[in-house]
């Protein structure tokens, strides 16, 4: 079982992230945007470079370190459930919400944002390099039209 720690140097904020909880991490920060189900290795890879670019939830300070999960852990794994972040805020879900919903993805505040119509939406990336995808008034004249540009420069 994949799983790695991941803490703080600002504050003492840490965590034992399983895989999908590494993938969406990773995701976070630009990465994986592309495959939904990488091989370990992979997102080993990637989080050993990416872990310096990531946010402390606590203290908002940029600079994660991923380490080894002890091994003492594994004995209190029956014991002790995963958080359930929220997939928007990525904060985590109260164990009552989940246990009540279970494959709830989103916190109640975000849900209820959700509902109303009020949640940002998430940026777009492009299809080809993964990069993020604006959209410009197009230079053609006559009637205003909109269309997407990459950010990096490749044609969409």
């Amino acid at each position: 079982m994949l799983s790695k720690k991941l803490h703080c140097r600002s504050c003492s904020w840490q965590t034992t992230s399983g895989r999908e909880d590494l993938i969406s991490r990773l995701q976070l920060v630009g990465l994986l945007r592309r495959d939904n189900d990488p091989e370990d290795e992979i997102i080993l890879a990637l989080l050993e470079d990416a872990a310096a670019r990531m946010t402390c939830p606590s203290c908002k300070s940029i600079g994660l370190v991923a380490s080894d999960s002890e091994e003492t852990e594994t004995e209190w794994d029956d014991d002790w459930q995963a958080a359930v972040l929220c997939n928007h805020c990525r904060k985590p879900i109260p164990p009552e919400r989940v246990e009540a919903l279970p494959g709830v993805k989103q916190c109640v505040e975000c849900q209820g944002m959700e509902e109303t119509g009020t949640l940002p939406e998430e940026p777009d990336f492009c299809p080809r390099c993964g990069s993020l995808v604006e959209i410009r008034v197009s230079q053609s004249g006559g009637i205003t039209r909109y269309k997407q540009f990459c950010t990096s420069g490749c044609r969409i």
